[in-house]
């Protein structure tokens, strides 16, 4: 049996199932629960006695298996700085989310770690996704989510 993601209709399956597509990786991508899995909540990574459901453990879990499309970048300075960015995306409790991406959009930078798209943009895209209403943002910001959500992955993902 082949390597499985399994999805569900929350962000994080989202966020997994874009970041595999992006990377490309060699994985059925099936929508929770099968059969026998109902006790375990999606996303999650199946292969064989391979069970990885941890959000945290699975993004960098991919990462490291499938090198495919590097979303973070070499220096390990900027990828702490991105993983720790990303953190605070998965508790917006603690910051005002949508200022945060009004103030990185409004540098002229195209993506939210500078010029390439990474890991971050795709956790900022499934927050974005649930949470954006074009009301009220900047241009900067109506513009970035246009780029990312025109994205191949981004939309077959979400559809």
């Amino acid at each position: 049996m082949k390597p499985t993601l399994i999805v569900d209709h929350l962000p994080e399956s989202l966020l997994m199932h874009w970041l595999v597509l992006e990377k490309e990786c060699p994985l059925d991508i099936s929508v929770y629960p099968p059969p026998g899995a109902e006790m375990i909540r999606a996303p999650y990574y199946s292969d064989g006695d391979v069970l990885i459901y941890d959000h945290q453990v699975l993004v960098q879990f991919l990462q490291e298996r499938y090198p495919g499309e590097q979303l973070l970048p070499l220096d390990p300075v900027s990828r702490a700085q991105i993983r720790q960015a990303c953190e605070l995306i998965r508790r917006p409790d603690d910051i005002d989310l949508m200022e945060e991406i009004v103030k990185v959009m409004e540098t002229g930078t195209k993506y939210m770690a500078g010029k390439e798209f990474s890991l971050l943009d795709i956790y900022v895209g499934s927050w974005m996704y649930k949470n954006y209403n074009k009301l009220g943002v900047s241009a900067a910001v109506v513009s970035y989510w246009r780029r990312i959500a025109s994205r191949a992955a981004f939309r077959i993902a979400t559809s």
